[in-house]
């Protein structure tokens, strides 16, 4: 088992978050730009000297870069000013860098759903300090929330088929959206590459399994690969699988490009009996303030969760007529007051039946 000091109890909050916490930032923006204004200068200006004032004793290089880095967007974008202002987020040694890596390697920003996120310096650090404003936007937000608790799911996910196959033969997973394995190294889960082999797939070139693990990948029987999904699937390794993950990506498909170019090789690279998992993000104000606010990637929504689901039922029917079968679990998002997302279960079973 892999034990980091200090991260975040998986689904501790502290307090509920009110919708009107999410929907004003958006509002903002949206007035802003139907208007065709930025961020007021001298609502900028004031941040800015906030920023400086609060991190006068770091090192200053360090500070002029993180604002460099920021600035531009704060400028543009009135919402994520007024949240800065409201959450304190210029007097936060972690806020600004995390924007940083919204930016670049959202893999790396969503560390901080663990309270784990970079200093002023770039360095990755565990945070101790419980007084920094921007604790209770980590632990009750529910982005970060819905996260953590997706992370423990697959680590449970994965335990699970790792005992099934044990101790006959090593179970194979394919982690198609890898980013920094968090499901592996916050949540109890336990490499036995004896009983277990684990190929994992992200494009980000930042990662480093090296500095996420403290042993080597093959003593982990992990094999991480830079790359996206096109990758793994001319890879014969990847093949008979037992699971294979997709957790955080498929939201940015269509529909229709989701079940041609990935479910539909993921049935023919998974065993009999086989799991795929992946979640959907649904229609909700936490989502839309993030992509407006924070600059989060763009994604496809079907509606509510009932909608969502109704969505992926077409979806598994017309693959079962097809000769595709597969059957379907769902779960919901479960520790926020409206779900943010769908998570699912698809198992492939080789029998001859209607649906």
């Amino acid at each position: 088992m892999l034990k980091n000091n200090g991260i975040f109890d998986p689904i501790e909050r502290t307090r509920d978050m009110a919708e009107s916490e999410f929907t004003k930032y958006t509002q903002i923006n949206n007035q802003a730009a139907a208007e065709g204004v930025k961020t007021d200068p001298v609502v900028l200006e004031r941040i800015m000297m906030k920023f400086k004032e609060a991190h006068r004793d770091a090192p200053q290089d360090d500070v002029s870069w993180v604002w460099s880095a920021v600035s531009k967007k704060i400028a543009e974008n009135p919402g994520l000013a007024q949240f800065i202002e409201d959450y304190r987020g210029a007097e936060s040694l972690y806020f600004f860098p995390w924007l940083v890596s919204v930016y670049r390697s959202p893999s790396e920003a969503l560390e901080m759903s663990y309270g784990v996120g970079k200093g002023m310096s770039g360095e990755m650090v565990y945070r101790t300090d419980k007084n920094d404003p921007i604790e209770d936007f980590v632990k009750n937000d529910p982005t970060f929330v819905y996260n953590r608790e997706r992370q423990m799911y697959v680590a449970d996910l994965v335990t699970t088929i790792q005992k099934k196959g044990a101790p006959k033969s090593p179970t194979k997973v394919v982690d198609l959206g890898a980013g920094r394995l968090a499901w592996a190294r916050y949540h109890g889960f336990s490499f036995d590459k004896k009983r277990q082999a684990i190929i994992a797939y992200d494009k980000d070139p930042t990662i480093d399994t090296k500095r996420l693990f403290p042993f080597t990948a093959d003593d982990l029987g992990l094999t991480f690969v830079h790359g996206d999904l096109k990758r793994a699937f001319t890879n014969p390794a990847c093949k008979d699988a037992d699971l294979i993950m997709l957790g955080g990506v498929a939201s940015y498909y269509p529909m229709e490009i989701f079940q041609s170019a990935v479910v539909m090789p993921v049935y023919g690279f998974l065993k009999k009996d086989g799991v795929f998992f992946f979640d959907l993000q649904v229609d909700c104000p936490y989502l839309w303030r993030s992509m407006s606010v924070f600059g989060w990637p763009r994604m496809n929504f079907y509606g509510d969760a009932a909608a969502t689901i109704a969505t992926v039922e077409q979806m598994r029917k017309s693959l079962w007529k097809s000769g595709m079968k597969f059957g379907a679990e769902y779960a919901l998002d479960t520790y926020n007051e409206v779900p943010s997302s769908v998570m699912v279960t698809f198992t492939k079973i080789n029998i001859t039946s209607s649906l």
